[in-house]
């Protein structure tokens, strides 16, 4: 074996030169390819090793790392397309050169089929074998660089991958058409959807512009999300790339609407209580004249014609004045409550029968979901049943001015959670949910008094449960969570028995 030789004149520091081996069991025929790979005539820049066998070849490849061979087609101890396979393993960019004189058309087809750059013939010229060398050099130059460049690659993405995924909050991207190309581990995490489900669907609806927005949850519900957008043009003028970054803000704007509405309800309730005090004498007073003037008209004391519309007016107008009275005493002083395991469908059936008249008398077709293996929940009937009365006939007057429409009340267990949900949803002309509609005193219904969902929220959330509504034309639904503790037992139980 001849150690390394190089040309003299050799000055490049980079790239490092290329390593060349010559298998040839002629040692004056190697020592001949290696002088003229090296010679000063040569403009390549290589250092050479020559050995006679596959095995000394085979060795030379463990410690160096070769992009070129030429490699005698008979060799003393293997072929020299064997010889080929095995240098690959420890060169994987390795070309090729097979140096024979015996080639047949049978042996031309092996070599390419075992990938083989080139064939050079004996005898050789010199200047033929140089420019070979050369372009097998350069081919293997470039399958390195290539391989480097996409190894790079690799991990410049698998870096990109852990940062986003690292970051503590929502991470997407949309490409030009909307698709979405990012979907980090946190979204994967808190909505259920995968990375494999959600790349290349439309991502528009997530977005939007920015801003808060809801996420939909793959089992159901959705959080709301504050989102930044960040759009990044990709470089030599490729598609432009829209970055999200969101952060959950479910628990800090319920935070915020349950610190406004506590505000709100402390000052309603020092109102209500002082307006009943105020409101319930002259009321009582009212109705005591009212009676003595009907009695006097009825012995006809006075023309009844003259009198009897200015009674029916007041009268109705002292009605509606209790009535706002008894709805700012429920809301001022709450009854405590006492829940007991108990069947919602009953209730629910009990409420649909007392607004169906009411119901036929709007032309609204009343619906019903239950689901029959529902477990017993606790709860106070009266109060949840004041709630569904509320809610029911908050529908029924929403679909009326329609001429119809349709009310549907659903009972189903909560996946995922010891919790049962009750649906009231109708197909009316619905509201945005920008509204306060759990406020107090809030309200669209000319004459309304504004307290009959706070009175239902409030009432829920006394039961430990929690109410919320989405709405848009044509879908309103109010969803009431009743927590189902292992303590309700099972639905074989008695509805509220006596002991």
């Amino acid at each position: 074996m001849t150690e390394p030789r190089s040309l003299a004149f050799s000055h490049k520091a980079d790239p490092p030169r290329p390593h060349v081996l010559v298998v040839d069991d002629h040692e004056a025929l190697a020592e001949n390819v290696v002088e003229i790979l090296t010679s000063d005539d040569n403009t390549s820049d290589v250092e050479c090793v020559a050995v006679r066998t596959a095995e000394q070849a085979l060795a030379a490849a463990e410690r160096l790392s070769f992009e070129l061979a030429l490699i005698d087609l008979h060799l003393p101890d293997a072929h020299g397309l064997e010889l080929a396979e095995k240098l690959r393993l420890s060169c994987p960019h390795v070309q090729i050169v097979i140096i024979t004189g015996d080639v047949t058309v049978e042996s031309a087809i092996g070599a390419l089929d075992k990938g083989v750059f080139a064939y050079v013939l004996k005898p050789f010229r010199a200047q033929q074998l140089v420019e070979t060398t050369s372009r097998a050099i350069e081919r293997s130059r470039l399958l390195a660089e290539r391989e480097h460049l996409r190894d790079e690659l690799e991990r410049s993405e698998r870096r990109h991958r852990d940062v986003i995924d690292g970051v503590p909050a929502f991470v997407t991207a949309l490409d030009e058409a909307d698709r979405i190309v990012v979907w980090n581990s946190q979204l994967e995490r808190v909505t259920g959807f995968s990375r494999q489900e959600m790349l290349g669907t439309p991502g528009k609806d997530i977005l939007g512009e920015g801003g808060t927005s809801r996420l939909r949850l793959k089992g159901g519900g959705h959080r709301s999300v504050r989102w930044k957008l960040a759009a990044v043009p990709k470089v030599h003028g490729g598609a432009t790339i829209t970055y999200g970054l969101g952060v959950d803000v479910t628990e800090e704007s319920e935070m915020q609407r349950r610190t406004l509405r506590a505000e709100r309800l402390a000052a309603v309730g020092t109102l209500a209580a002082g307006l009943a005090h105020e409101v319930r004498n002259p009321l009582n007073s009212a109705t005591l004249q009212l009676q003595m003037l009907e009695r006097k008209v009825q012995k006809g004391g006075v023309q009844p014609d003259a009198l009897q519309d200015t009674v029916r007016i007041v009268r109705g107008e002292i009605e509606r004045l209790e009535h706002l009275v008894k709805d700012f005493l429920a809301f001022a002083k709450p009854q405590v409550l006492e829940p007991q395991p108990g069947d919602l469908n009953r209730v629910v059936e009990g409420v649909l029968n007392l607004v169906a008249v009411e119901a036929k008398r709007a032309h609204v077709p009343l619906r019903r979901q239950l689901d029959p293996t529902l477990d017993l929940v606790p709860f106070e009937e009266q109060s949840l049943r004041q709630v569904l009365l509320n809610l029911t006939r908050n529908a029924i007057e929403a679909l009326q001015p329609l001429g119809g429409g349709t009310l549907t009340l659903v009972t189903r267990p909560v996946q995922d959670a010891a919790a049962v949900a009750l649906d009231v949803i109708d197909d009316g002309p619905g509201f945005d949910e920008s509204m306060p509609v759990f406020d107090a005193f809030y309200t669209t219904k000319e004459g309304g008094t504004g307290l009959g969902l706070s009175i239902a929220h409030r009432i829920v959330t006394e039961h430990g449960g929690t109410i919320g509504v989405e709405s848009k034309p044509g879908h309103t639904s109010f969803t009431i969570h009743l927590p189902q503790p292992a303590a309700a037992g099972p639905k074989s139980r008695p509805h509220n028995a006596a002991p």
